[in-house]
């Protein structure tokens, strides 16, 4: 029987995605929700390793460059 993910709070829907990695229809759920978000910032992907291994400081600085904008 399916969990109703429609039902379940963000975290519990990620929880279970983590938990129930194959279920397919959990993780479109959860990416249904996520692309949901009013405050979801959109970036391209990165371009290089160097930009992957700074990651974090790349998302902060989206993240400030979106919170400017708004």
């Amino acid at each position: 029987m399916q969990p109703n993910f429609l039902a379940m709070s963000k975290k519990e829907l990620r929880n279970y995605v983590l938990n129930h990695r194959d279920d397919e229809a959990a993780f479109q759920a959860y990416m249904d929700r996520l692309h949901a978000q009013e405050n979801r910032i959109k970036h391209s992907a990165v371009d290089s390793w160097d930009e992957l291994e700074n990651y974090p400081e790349l998302a902060q600085k989206l993240q400030r460059e979106s919170s400017q904008q708004s």
